[in-house]
Order: structure tokens, then sequence, then C-alpha cells
């Protein structure tokens, strides 16, 4: 597969510490409740260990992250003031919850990952409106499929997972090679070795 990297990222605002910031109120954070004040590092990958800095933190119960639930049990570490979990491989982009018995604590910054894409398997040929399933590793990251034209692009997918991703192909879809674009900190496009037929 060949893989192209996006000229231009998106970067978290980060902290000295190399930290996000999160839910801070615009005075000084109320720590008499649960408080999430940043998480990190910032480029973090599944698998990593990823730190979130607070107060009260001991009443989390859980965390919450798109794609993907640590419950406390599964904390690598927990105090008052920090938690550490390995982000499961299954986490994709999107807000932070923490789980306390006096309700949720959602942070206001996203949670993004720098996730290694790779594309392993297309289907030869596909007939349109057909559904098909390409497989790889972190392909819940591929935000959209380019059908060779710009004319026919995928960005609602049947279903997702780490390994299988499961579209319709468009009806506009002419034979070609795949454009894969991905999500995350280092966003790139991949395109399939060979062209799918369009049946």
């Amino acid at each position: 597969m060949k893989t192209i990297l996006h000229k231009h990222l998106i970067w978290l605002l980060l902290l000295p510490a190399g930290f996000a910031s999160c839910s801070k109120d615009d005075n000084a954070a109320r720590l008499d409740k649960v408080t999430l004040l940043s998480f990190g590092p910032s480029g973090s990958k599944p698998g990593d260990k990823i730190s979130f800095i607070g107060a009260r933190l001991d009443k989390v119960t859980a965390i919450a992250l798109k794609g993907a639930t640590v419950e406390a049990a599964a904390f690598t570490e927990r105090t008052a003031e920090r938690i550490v979990i390995t982000i499961p491989q299954e986490t994709e982009k999107g807000v932070v919850t923490l789980k306390t018995p006096e309700g949720d604590v959602v942070s206001k910054t996203i949670l993004n990952l720098d996730v290694p894409v790779t594309i392993t398997t297309v289907p030869a040929t596909a007939a349109k409106g057909a559904t098909i399933t390409i497989k790889g590793t972190f392909v819940n990251w591929v935000t959209r499929v380019t059908f060779g034209n710009d004319d026919a692009v995928v960005t609602e997918f049947v279903s997702r997972s780490v390994t299988d991703l499961v579209l319709k192909v468009p009806a506009t879809a002419t034979t070609g090679i795949l454009v894969f674009s991905t999500d995350g900190t280092a966003p790139v496009d991949i395109e399939s070795e060979n062209p799918l037929v369009i049946e």
C-alpha cells in the first residue's frame, strides 16, 4: 500500500508538559468535586499508557473513551490526583467521560491518537451497490474511501472495527485505485496496491 502524508495536521492544544487541557472552569477548578484538568501525553498510540490529572479521581468508577470503556479494576494507577490506563485497541477519536457516583465528567478536549493504519486486503472485483469488506489494522480510523474518482466517495460505513471496514460500493464508482483517508494526529491517505474492478 502507498501512504501519503497530509501536508497539514491538526494539533491538540498542549500544556507545557505535553498534556491536553480539559474541563477547567473560568475560575479555579472546583476541587470539592471530581475534576478533570488534563490528560496525555499527546501523540499516544493504542496500547500506550495515558494519564488523567485532576481532583478526587479516586471516586472515578470507569473511563469511557469513544469505542471502549476502561473499568476501575483495569486502571494501572489511581490516586485522588491521577489515573493511568492503557489505551484500548478499539479506542477512536472523541471526548473522554469519567464515570462517577456524582455523574459524568466530560472532557472539553478531544482525545486523538497517533494510529498506524494499514490496509491488508481489498476485494479484486465488486458490483455497484454491493457490500464489501476491507481488512487491515486500525481501519476503524478510516474516515473516507474514494473509489477510482472523486465522484465516488464513501464517508458512512455499514460497520467498522479495528480489523474490518464494511461499506457499500457507490453507484458512481469506477474501476481504479481505492484511496483510504484516515484520522488521527497524523492523518494520511493510503492507496490500494491494485485497482478494484467494478463489474
